[in-house]
């Protein structure tokens, strides 16, 4: 493993469990311990994590969200056949949105080596993304949505305002014949601008979203040209949804 490589996964490792131990992370990747102060002392320099005595925790901001981290942890094999299959239809030199959500984030792992722009709301993808050497980063700012750890409200949708991408990949809450929903409103005004900028807007979600109507609808199924889900969605229903005229990929 490349130097690069351990740092960045140390880097996952204390922002998935808030802290880690220089034993754990030894343990863990297979190198010594004065190796894994070293690196430490380096992510520290960075601002991506602090040293404490005997490892590190993540900084205050990026340990506030155990709901996000559960929520990634759920139907995981499923989201992440979804986000491969979306890489795949990512093509090189595209300016992207990657929207907030488990499954984008997922997506946003397997672009790392690939030469975009990518325009991203979420704390962690854009901890992902960061150092990416082909990939320019534009963080959307705005007021920071806890419990997702992404930027929405006024200031995220007036920075999208006249913008223009080749693709928006969206995370959800729900897909049925009505359109697309969430379940928190301060989400639903940022991912209207995300459909508004672009020219192609994918949709990644899992088998248990399909058929959910959640409390706010964003877009009818029209505004949505591509809706990427798993094999446990119903097949009528994804039947249903290519008669609206959506394309529809099956991972």
């Amino acid at each position: 493993m490349l130097v690069d490589e351990r740092r960045h996964r140390i880097a996952q490792l204390v922002l998935a469990h808030g802290a880690m131990t220089v034993a754990e992370l030894s343990r863990r990747l297979g190198v010594s311990a004065v190796t894994i102060r070293s690196d430490l002392e380096a992510l520290e320099k960075q601002g991506i994590l602090k040293r404490n005595r005997g490892g590190a925790v993540a900084p205050q901001v990026l340990r506030f969200a155990p709901a996000f981290q559960e929520k990634t942890s759920l139907h995981r094999q499923e989201k992440e056949r979804i986000a491969e299959l979306a890489a795949q239809i990512v093509e090189d030199g595209e300016w992207i949105i990657l929207d907030a959500g488990s499954t984008t984030l997922f997506l946003a792992r397997r672009l790392r080596d690939r030469r975009l722009t990518v325009l991203v709301n979420s704390v962690y993808a854009l901890n992902e993304l960061v150092g990416a050497p082909n990939i320019e980063l534009i963080a959307i700012g705005g007021s920071l949505y806890e419990p997702g750890l992404s930027f929405v409200g006024p200031l995220a949708e007036s920075f999208l305002e006249g913008l223009h991408v080749d693709k928006a990949f969206l995370g959800v809450n729900g897909v049925d014949l009505r359109g697309i929903s969430v379940n928190n409103a301060q989400e639903a005004g940022i991912k209207r601008r995300m459909i508004n900028a672009a020219e192609e807007v994918i949709v990644l979600a899992d088998s248990s979203k399909i058929g959910v109507s959640s409390f706010v609808t964003i877009a009818p199924l029209k505004r949505i040209h591509v809706l990427i889900t798993d094999s446990g969605a119903p097949g009528e229903l994804l039947q249903e949804f290519r008669e609206a005229g959506l394309e529809v990929l099956v991972a």
